[in-house]
C-alpha cells in the first residue's frame, strides 16, 4: 500500500485549490466550455476538441512522471520559501480574468474562440495555483504547461489560416480515391453530391473545420509532449513532425472516400452515422503507431531528457 506522505498532501492540496479557482473565479468560462462541447462533438464532421486530447495526455504525463515529481515535492518548503515565484502564481492565476475582461468588457469573443480561451484559462490557473503552493515545481511543469496552453489556442489559427486550403487539398484527394473506387461523384471544390444504391441523394461540404488541422494540431502537441518526456534528438523529432503533417491530409482524406462509400452502398443514415467515429478511429491508430515508432527511434548520446527537474 502507498504511504501518504507531503507529496501527496501537496499534490492534492494543489488539486483542490486549482478546481476551487475553476467553480469560483472562473465559473463563466467553465460555464462556456461545458455549454459548448456538446454542440461542438456532435456537429463537427469527425473532429474533436483540442482540451480533450491535450488534457488527456498531460494527465497520462503526469502518472508515467509521478516520481519525478514526487521527488521535487517532498523538496519543498514552508510558506516562506521561493516568494518571487509564489507572486507569479498569483499573477498567473488572476491573468486570465483581467485579460478577458480588458478585451472583452461586458460582451465576449467568437464561441470556439472563448471555448480555447477558456480552457487556455484553465491551464495557466492550474500552473499558476501550482507555483503559488508548490514553488519548486515551476521548472519541471513549464514546458508541459505552455505545450498545452499553445496547444489548445492553435487550433483556431491552424484553422483561420490553412483550414480552407486544407479543405480543398483534402478534397481534391478525395475525388481522386472515389474515382479510383469506381464511385459516381460529383465534386465541386469541396462540395460533392451523389446518389447511392437505395437511391438516396446525399451532399455535404469538406469544410475547414473538417480538414484535419485539428488532428495536425493534436499530432503536433502529442510529439511536443513525447520529445519533451522521452529526449528523443530534435532532428528526428522535426522528421516525424514534417512526415506526420504530409501523411495526415491523406489520412483525412480516406476517411472522407470511405465515409462516401459507406453513404453510396448504404444510404444517408450509413454515411452520417460513420462520420461520427471513424476519424476518431483512424486518427487514434495513427497517433499509436507514431507513439510506437517514435520511442523505438534513435536517442542523443547524452541520455536525460530536457524535462529533468535540475
Amino acid at each position: 500500500m502507498t504511504r501518504v506522505d507531503r507529496g501527496h498532501v501537496r499534490l492534492a492540496a494543489w488539486l483542490a485549490v486549482t478546481l476551487l479557482l475553476i467553480f469560483t473565479i472562473y465559473s463563466n468560462q467553465l460555464a462556456i466550455l461545458t455549454s459548448g462541447l456538446n454542440n461542438l462533438l456532435s456537429s463537427t464532421l469527425g473532429t474533436v476538441f483540442p482540451a480533450y486530447p491535450f488534457l488527456a495526455l498531460l494527465l497520462l504525463l503526469t502518472a508515467l512522471r509521478w516520481k519525478d515529481f514526487h521527488k521535487v515535492l517532498l523538496s519543498e518548503r514552508g510558506l516562506k520559501s521561493k516568494p518571487v515565484t509564489r507572486l507569479a502564481g498569483l499573477a498567473l492565476i488572476l491573468l486570465p480574468a483581467a485579460l478577458w475582461t480588458l478585451f472583452f468588457g461586458q460582451g465576449g469573443p467568437t464561441a470556439y474562440l472563448a471555448m480555447e480561451m477558456s480552457a487556455s484559462s484553465f491551464v495557466l490557473v492550474a500552473y499558476g495555483a501550482l507555483l503559488a503552493i508548490n514553488p519548486s515545481m515551476w521548472r519541471i511543469m513549464l514546458p508541459y504547461a505552455s505545450l498545452c496552453a499553445l496547444g489548445l489556442v492553435s487550433p483556431l489559427f491552424m484553422v483561420n489560416t490553412l483550414g480552407a486550403p486544407l479543405a480543398a487539398l483534402s478534397s481534391y484527394l478525395a475525388a481522386g480515391i472515389t474515382n479510383a473506387l469506381g464511385l459516381h461523384v460529383a465534386w465541386q471544390g469541396v462540395s460533392f453530391g451523389f446518389v447511392s444504391t437505395t437511391g438516396e441523394t446525399i451532399s455535404s461540404v469538406v469544410t475547414p473545420a473538417c480538414s484535419a488541422a485539428y488532428s495536425i494540431t493534436i499530432y503536433l502537441g502529442l510529439l511536443g509532449l513525447m520529445y519533451l518526456d522521452m529526449g528523443t534528438s530534435l532532428t528526428t523529432t522535426a522528421k516525424f513532425a514534417i512526415a506526420g503533417v504530409a501523411v495526415i491530409p491523406v489520412l483525412n482524406s480516406a476517411r472522407i472516400a470511405l465515409m462516401i462509400w459507406f453513404g453510396f452502398v448504404d444510404g444517408a443514415a450509413a454515411f452520417w452515422s460513420i462520420h461520427d467515429w471513424l476519424g476518431y478511429t483512424i486518427f487514434f491508430v495513427f497517433y499509436i503507431a507514431v507513439l510506437a515508432a517514435y520511442s523505438r527511434a534513435e536517442r542523443p548520446f547524452s541520455s536525460s531528457p530536457p524535462t529533468a527537474a535540475s
